[in-house]
């Protein structure tokens, strides 16, 4: 992830002053743990950014179309994301306002400077779904052969085999009462 930095002055030296920023960010992909999403035509932002007189509040959303692997049969799957975009950047070091704590925000620099790139990134894997899927009845591949069961069954015979070793197995015959 590249940072995206912005400087507080001249535009928000003053409380109550805000600027608006918006565009696309060229990041070409993120990740959310092991899954990597591709970001070809990368991602779009549009947030505000005031002066509260102890630092900036960042509010906004940040959105893009994102390319990845169907949780279940690992097809190329594009997914919309739109998440929303938020942070506080103290004006002077923590340490010296009453009532923060060191760790609780980031400041702006000396020169004025601060990144919003993390709370960007964070809104994105914060509105990116835990199971992405090609299609809501994806059958998945077959877990003996690998076989993609969209296209059709595949010619292993899962059916028949031998599951007795499976803790899972006695599930098979469960029955519900309005069955």
């Amino acid at each position: 992830m590249d940072e995206f930095i912005v400087a507080a002055y001249p535009q928000l030296s003053e409380p109550a002053s805000t600027k608006v920023l918006e565009g696309t960010l060229a990041w070409g992909y993120f990740a959310v743990g092991a899954m990597r999403l591709d970001t070809p035509n990368g991602i779009a932002y549009r947030v505000e950014l005031t002066n509260t007189g102890e630092g900036i509040v960042l509010s906004g959303t940040a959105s893009c179309t994102a390319t990845t692997e169907c949780t279940r049969c690992l097809k190329p799957t594009n997914i919309d994301i739109e998440g929303q975009v938020e942070g506080y950047f103290l004006l002077q070091p923590a340490e010296e306002l009453e009532g923060y704590e060191r760790d609780e925000f980031e400041c702006v620099d000396a020169d004025g400077n601060f990144d919003i790139a993390p709370a960007i990134h964070a809104a994105l894997v914060y509105a990116t779904p835990y199971v992405i899927l090609c299609k809501d009845d994806c059958a998945g591949l077959c877990p003996k052969c690998g076989a993609d069961l969209n296209e059709g069954p595949c010619e292993c015979d899962l059916a028949d085999e031998d599951d007795s070793d499976n803790p899972f197995a006695v599930l098979k015959n469960l029955k519900f009462d309005n069955e």
